[in-house]
């Protein structure tokens, strides 16, 4: 980290990538199911983000997000609920309802929400994406596609074994 503090006494547009370079780093911990070891690069990452551009700027979001989905993916469901909650209210603020990355932070923290037994909020916020995807990118979007069959799993409805699910049962979202 030593490199990160001299790029940023400078404010070089070469400390920004580096601090990409580290999100990069993290995930590529994450992708090897090194948990602690990436939840401390995505959180060294997002401390660097908010101290270089500010807590609400796009990269800092992008980064928070990771650390979250990091902490939900490593089990520490609370941990990211009360992350993703943070995520959503702060990119609602900023990017605005019908944004595609706060319909996606939405989403995240629902399917937390449900991990935790928390069904019928899960729910409700579920069914707002679906409402909000259809009018903002139409209903057979693959993102609207992969709210609704959240949303019916959600509520029991699904029918079963959905093959585009993750290992906990969660359909990703077609942008990430």
């Amino acid at each position: 980290m030593a490199g990160l503090e001299a790029e940023r006494s400078t404010g070089s547009e070469c400390g920004v990538r580096l601090l990409a370079a580290q999100h990069r780093v993290a995930h590529a911990f994450r992708a090897a199911r090194r948990f602690d070891e990436a939840i401390d690069r995505f959180a060294d990452t997002v401390e660097k983000s908010v101290e270089w551009h500010g807590p609400n700027h796009p990269e800092t979001l992008r980064y928070r997000s990771s650390l979250a989905n990091c902490r939900y993916a490593a089990g520490h469901t609370d941990q990211a609920i009360g992350m993703f909650r943070e995520l959503y209210e702060a990119r609602l603020a900023v990017l605005g309802e019908e944004h595609p990355d706060t319909m996606r932070s939405r989403g995240s923290l629902a399917n937390a929400l449900n991990t935790a037994g928390r069904m019928h909020e899960a729910e409700g916020l579920h069914r707002r994406n679906v409402e909000d995807r259809e009018t903002v990118l139409g209903a057979e979007h693959p993102s609207t596609q992969a709210s609704r069959r959240n949303l019916e799993r959600t509520a029991g409805n699904s029918g079963g074994y959905c093959p585009d699910a993750d290992d906990a049962g969660w359909v990703r979202d077609a942008q990430g």
